[in-house]
């Protein structure tokens, strides 16, 4: 692959659901890319469309009551959303994989681990079962499994959470996928088994050569692992930005609202900010841009009101779908 080229561009992408209380609207003209070998952090509140976004690439979302309605997602010069079901599951779990939130719900109970990822092995590569169960053994021993040859034959609930999430992150990386997303991977660990996972995760991505969509509302978590960061809100993508870019110069008063929110250790005793209101109904989105009700630089201004902004560039990789973007400074939010 060019390093030049996306690995995988999202292009306009629409995903609805119908519900008896009207079309929610999870994923509403979505556009990003991934390129080879990079960490992209999707970052958002419950509810943004970020995995709704991972689903819809991998096409999980179950029809009905979900649907694509448009846009493109090419992976490797092809458009996924054009595949038939056979060749999607041919790209999913080789090509591309998933790790998911919640490592008890996504792995069988009935098999074992080693059973669970040699057959995901077989059913994409081509070895022997042998030469698969050694593969299983020696990636389980690569994302900091103890015991590996011993743990092949345990069952899921022999597992604690955090072994369990690196056994998935194992099956995930078993079949040396182009592109790895991780959604949410540490949300039901305490806080030291997620700093192993965290590192786990980097293991897997240097044992692989991956590229990585992280999805998280975790914003430390972007600071360790994230090279770019998109950040959505109400199904749409609000801000783009290099990591450090974000967290130094955010020009989406939503961006800002996140990082005002996220504690800090650098000795500054300020009081932490939370965004008032909630997030906007994905059925009956707000008019104009979808956060005004909610925002302080809007101050009720009727552009906010009344036009959707769009996603502009305000300078190199960065853009912002905000109408007055350039009156903040930096991560405090203050005017210019």
């Amino acid at each position: 692959m060019d390093r030049h080229t996306p690995l995988l561009s999202v292009e306009d992408l629409v995903t609805e659901f119908r519900t008896p209380d009207g079309i929610v609207h999870a994923v509403d003209r979505v556009s990003y890319s991934v390129w080879p070998g990079e960490t992209l952090a999707v970052v958002g509140e419950s509810g943004s469309g970020k995995s709704v976004t991972a689903m819809s690439i991998l096409g999980l979302v179950q029809q009905p009551p979900g649907r694509i309605v448009g846009g493109r997602v090419v992976f490797e010069g092809r458009d996924l959303l054009q595949m038939s079901p056979r060749e999607m599951r041919g790209v999913r779990g080789k090509s591309i994989a998933m790790i998911f939130q919640d490592p008890m719900t996504s792995m069988n109970p009935v098999f074992t681990v080693g059973f669970q990822i040699t057959e995901a092995m077989l059913a994409h590569g081509n070895m022997t079962k042998r030469e698969a169960q050694d593969r299983t053994i020696a990636m389980l021993s690569t994302v900091g499994v103890p015991d590996a040859a011993m743990r092949f034959h345990q069952y899921p609930h022999q597992y604690s959470g955090g072994m369990r999430q690196r056994a998935l992150i194992a099956m995930a990386i078993a079949n040396r996928p182009r592109l790895l997303i991780a959604d949410e991977p540490t949300t039901a660990l305490d806080v030291t088994i997620q700093a192993q996972v965290f590192e786990t995760l980097r293991m897997a991505q240097a044992e692989t050569e991956a590229a990585m969509i992280l999805i998280t509302h975790d914003l430390g978590l972007v600071a360790e692992l994230a090279d770019r960061v998109v950040v959505m809100y109400g199904g749409r993508v609000v801000e783009t930005a290099d990591v450090r870019v974000l967290f130094h110069a955010p020009r989406h008063p939503y961006t800002v609202g996140l990082l005002k929110s996220l504690p800090r250790i650098d000795g500054r005793a300020e009081r932490l900010s939370p965004i008032p209101g909630a997030p906007p109904s994905l059925i009956h989105l707000p008019s104009g841009c979808p956060f005004h009700p909610r925002c302080a630089l809007s101050n009720d201004r009727a552009l906010c009101r009344s036009e959707r902004p769009p996603l502009r560039e305000l300078g190199p990789n960065h853009r912002s779908a905000c109408h007055f973007a350039e009156e903040l400074v930096d991560a405090r939010g203050l005017p210019a």
